[in-house]
């Protein structure tokens, strides 16, 4: 997140992504030898510090570009374990080798909720693939990465990555990568500490190469000492420099790793001044010359590292023109170490200054962790109030609060950006009381009064409380915040402002205000050209799918809905919580349509990954229909329990409309069982809820939704005890409730009951007219657990009318619907396959066909090549292949190809 504002970030971010450049390179023709092999994918550098991996890997980019290879290196650091700043850094890196690459997975990392890791690496790997150069790509020090998402990014770019595609990596521990396979399958080639030791030869050239005349025993004896450790054949040639004539020679060297003799040897016999420069200067990760007079005081810092670098006291510099330096990891340990135990208090402050310095250069990241070091909370606290609007616009409230539990709560309190972050993780953890609590706080004390633009804050504030109101189906005031930011349009961030719009779209969409839903999408929809990410897109456009979905517009939704998952869920990982809303959605239109194969599972594992940047209606919407499909397939414990969860979620909520939506289907289980008590028990159900004073909550609504629950457990009931006519007095009641171009699938249900009532009253030609047009409705929709859900007393009537029925089209629909009616035998003719093949598929399947690329057909049908590779999974799975080749000879002999 680090802001290039000055010179001197940008200049530090992009010595992470050179190589360093040592002062002398010392030839290893076996080491060579061993780096030729071609089959590798990973190359894998593992050793303890100063056995020279970071050398190798320059040298190996090295090689590898003489021969034909673009390079690109990235070498980590202590805070490149949060997955935005690891990608961020990484898409840089492949920059440096193919300008421009990554710019979509950029682009969404700008603005997301959390970070898509899976993601982004497939956008990236797409991008590879376009590239005709093979590519080396280098990351050294990987063991300070331990975030799961991102090893498992490395093993996807190792497995997926194209033809020629290399990944080099420098580690002082094993990774948690899948080394095992990959050594099976001889993609792995593995450096450890016995390929990088020097041989007797190299220990003589590297001390001759240092300036020393040396005998041929003084080499021996100090290659067995050392046993080819790197770092302790330059620590001993720094010894044998500054040695007295009757200083013994050092025994066990090798013991130098965790700072022994020889480290301490050499730093004791620097003058003293150079010692305290040195202990103030292993404060730093990263050095400049101006970070380092800060540090140290002197005048110029600039030449105190040149100084030092010549000395050849394991500063490494970090880029060609020398502005950047760091002290080998071996040798700054050993520093901080001496400096922790001679004077804890001077480490602090050290600290402190390199906070301010890196504050003062607008390279916050680093600010803060010098602050955490320096365990200065107040300076901590403000550091992160500073930048955390930044962060919050770019969706990354939980790296605000891993910050925020540094810092006590009594100076945290006095920063609201840090309350902010108190409030979202108190919402993730579903303590939402107090979280609206703090909120309300926050807004009082950024609130701008009567007519003034809203700041920053007061906007990431309202946002919070928005999908706090949306979880708690607070709708009216979603509704209010979202016409606060619609009042002043184009005055503040554009993620702010289209996740508030999006928020109070969906709220008027659950309030059966379509045309009110309508405009806040539009200008949901203008603001979003604003923003290149993703995560709102899918998000808005899964709003206008529910909203055909509870117009009543199967048909449209499910349309609308295969061009979300064709157009933006693939930027996603399958296992990416972004995906649950639409997840869910999608399960909706296939329940309405009686597509029952896998939804269960699909369904349930939406649910499972909800959380609280979801609103509760679509989640219970979730529950309830999986708890329908539950009763359809005679499931009653499984439906019950669903039921169970529905109503648990709702108390806790006071979402009463939930209550009794799921009272209601409660009720309809009841009923349709066969026990002889099952009216009585209907009836106490019935009565076990206060009905009045939850539709009280909902007076002032155009639709009572608490009303309807009632009315149709009314019907229910009467029918169950054969008051027919009552029960048609019930639904013309509830006509009254619903409103004209809305409540489509409402409609079609009383529909379905007055059909059913009419048949029994013995008015069969009536009923029959009824359920005619019931078909032909449900037809247009696709529409079929409609008719599912009213049980046996229905599926009895439609194979009645599938007998007298002359009408094709609709003799058709009857006979699917009989075909998949769970438990019916008819569910073992099934339908032809390729015959759910959309338009947009047979196209695609069409043009494969006649021998064109993925890429030529996305240019004649105006797709993106994601997109035809979507549709070409979906037609494998539709017709039962594997491949492109099998898809195409399955389409001929189903003659799809004919048209």
């Amino acid at each position: 997140m680090d802001a290039v504002l000055d010179p001197a970030s940008s200049s530090l971010s992009r010595s992470k992504l050179l190589p360093p450049q040592p002062s002398a390179s010392l030839p290893r023709p076996h080491l060579q030898a061993l780096l030729g092999a071609p089959s590798a994918r990973l190359v894998l550098f593992r050793a303890p510090a100063g056995f020279g991996k970071t050398t190798a890997l320059a040298e190996l980019a090295a090689s590898r570009s003489a021969e034909g290879y673009a390079s690109a290196w990235y070498s980590l650091g202590e805070g490149d374990d949060d997955p935005l700043h690891f990608l961020t850094q990484l898409i840089a890196a492949l920059r440096s080798a193919f300008p421009g690459i990554g710019a979509d997975a950029l682009s969404y990392l700008r603005n997301t909720m959390q970070v898509p890791v899976a993601a982004v690496v497939e956008s990236l790997l797409a991008d590879l693939s376009e590239q005709r150069q093979p590519l080396l790509l280098v990351i050294d020090d990987v063991h300070l990465i331990q975030d799961p998402d991102l090893l498992a990014a490395l093993n996807r770019m190792v497995l997926l990555g194209p033809p020629g595609f290399v990944l080099a990596l420098g580690s002082r521990s094993l990774p948690a990568l899948r080394l095992a396979s990959l050594r099976a399958k001889g993609l792995l080639l593995e450096i450890g500490s016995d390929e990088l030791r020097l041989s007797l030869e190299e220990t003589g050239e590297y001390l001759r190469s240092a300036g020393l005349c040396v005998d041929t025993a003084t080499v021996a004896a100090l290659h067995a000492q050392t046993e080819g450790w790197l770092a302790g054949v330059h620590l001993a040639s720094l010894w044998l420099h500054n040695r007295s004539d009757d200083a013994p020679m050092p025994r066990n060297v090798s013991e130098l790793a965790v700072g022994d003799y020889l480290l301490s040897t050499v730093f004791e016999q620097l003058p003293e001044p150079l010692q305290e420069q040195l202990l103030a200067l292993a404060v730093a990760n990263q050095l400049s010359g101006e970070l380092a007079g800060a540090l140290t005081g002197c005048d110029d810092g600039q030449a105190l590292l040149e100084e030092l670098e010549q000395r050849q006291l394991f500063l490494e510099p970090l880029d060609r023109a020398r502005h950047w330096y760091r002290f080998h990891h071996l040798f700054a340990d050993f520093l901080r170490a001496r400096l922790r135990q001679r004077d804890p208090e001077r480490l602090k402050h050290l600290h402190f200054n390199a906070s301010l310095w890196f504050t003062n250069h607008h390279m916050q990241n680093l600010a803060i962790e010098h602050a955490c070091l320096a365990e200065d909370p107040e300076m901590l606290a403000a550091l992160v109030d500073g930048c955390g609007l930044e962060l919050i616009n770019r969706g990354q409230l939980s790296q605000i609060y891993r910050w925020r539990q540094q810092i006590p709560d009594a100076i945290a309190e006095r920063y609201p950006v840090l309350v902010l972050a108190s409030v979202w993780e108190k919402a993730a953890g579903q303590s939402l009381p107090e979280a609206k609590r703090l909120l309300d706080e926050l807004l009082q004390r950024w609130d701008a009064g009567e007519g003034e633009p809203l700041q920053q804050g007061y906007l990431a504030a309202m946002a919070v409380k928005a999908l706090i109101a949306l979880q708690k189906d607070e709708l009216a005031l979603c509704v209010e915040l979202a016409g606060k930011v619609e009042a002043q349009l184009g005055q503040h961030a554009a993620f702010l402002e289209v996740a508030l719009l999006v928020v109070g779209a969906l709220a008027q969409v659950m309030l059966a205000r379509p045309e009110a839903a309508r405009h806040l999408l539009a200008l949901a929809q203008q603001r979003n050209h604003f923003l290149e990410g993703r995560y709102l897109a899918m998000q808005l456009s899964n709003v206008e799918v529910l909203l055909a979905l509870e117009q009543g517009c199967t048909r449209q939704a499910q349309l609308l809905s295969e061009r979300l998952r064709g157009r933006l869920m693939p930027w996603f990982g399958d296992r990416s919580r972004a995906l649950a809303l639409p997840a869910i959605t999608e399960s909706l239109i296939a329940y309405q349509q009686a597509r029952y194969d896998g939804l269960e599972e699909r369904l349930g594992r939406a649910l499972r990954q909800v959380d609280v940047i979801n609103p509760i209606d679509l989640y219970a919407q979730g529950l309830l229909f999986l708890s329908r499909l539950q009763r359809a397939r005679n499931q009653t414990c499984e439906a019950l329990e669903s039921l169970v969860l529905l109503q648990g979620l709702a108390v806790r909520n006071q979402s009463w409309r939930f209550q009794a939506q799921a009272v209601a289907d409660e009720i309809a289980l009841i009923l349709q069982q066969p026990a002889a008590d099952r009216i009585r028990r209907a009836e106490q159900r019935l009565k076990s809820l206060d009905w009045e004073r939850h539709a009280a909550h909902y007076a002032a609504q155009p639709f009572n939704p608490v009303r309807w629950s009632l009315g149709v457990s009314r019907v229910r009931l009467q029918q169950a005890r054969g008051q027919y006519s009552e029960a048609l007095h019930e639904i013309a009641q509830l006509r009254e409730l619903l409103q004209p171009g809305w409540h489509g699938v409402q409609r079609l249900r009383l529909e379905i009951l007055a059909a059913l009532s009419h048949q029994r009253l013995g008015y069969q030609e009536r009923a029959l007219s009824t359920l005619v047009q019931c078909l032909i409705d449900a037809e247009r929709e696709g529409l079929r657990s409609l008719f599912i859900e009213e049980g046996e007393a229905i599926r009895q009537m439609l194979q009645q009318l599938e007998v007298t029925e002359r009408q094709p089209a609709l003799q058709g629909f009857i006979r699917g619907l009989l075909t998949v009616w769970p438990g019916s035998p008819a569910r073992e003719t099934v339908e032809s396959p390729g015959d759910d093949l959309t338009d947009r598929e047979m196209e695609v399947i069409r043009l494969a066909a006649t021998g064109m690329s993925n890429e030529e057909i996305g240019i004649r049908l105006a797709l993106a090549l994601g997109t035809v590779k979507w549709h070409l999974h979906n037609i494998y799975d539709k017709l039962k292949v594997r491949n492109r080749t099998h898809a195409i000879r399955r389409a001929r002999e189903l003659e799809l190809l004919d048209a």
